[in-house]
């Protein structure tokens, strides 16, 4: 039995844990678009004061597969582009622009988008 390595392990858990968590969206980079399947997710406001209920934040993280068919390379990412996505599980796909990425891995790629 061959032992595997870490990034062997990270690449093939991306998509048990997308399908877990994600939602099917689009990757518009220009003029092609692909399905992709990413998990969006809000960072935490650390200046919200209780008892102020949970307001919607512009700013989200969208976890996708770090594959250039079915999820968004690092090499590919630029600033502008537009990935169409739910913000959550059963609402309506919006348009995201991605402004950075905040952290990457063999398996996966975050992205921050608004």
């Amino acid at each position: 039995m061959a032992v595997k390595t870490y990034d062997e392990i990270l690449v093939d858990n991306a998509d048990l844990y997308l399908e877990t968590f994600g939602v099917d969206g689009i990757y518009r980079p220009d003029v092609l678009a692909r399905a992709i399947r990413g998990h969006v997710m809000y960072p935490i406001d650390d200046a919200q004061v209780s008892p102020v209920g949970r307001h919607r934040g512009p700013i989200v993280n969208i976890k996708v597969k770090n594959d250039t068919t079915s999820g968004i390379t690092p090499e590919e990412f630029e600033q502008g582009h537009v990935i169409n996505i739910p913000p959550r599980k059963g609402a309506d796909a919006r348009d995201f622009q991605m402004a950075r990425i905040v952290r990457q891995d063999a398996g996966l790629l975050t992205i921050e988008a608004h």
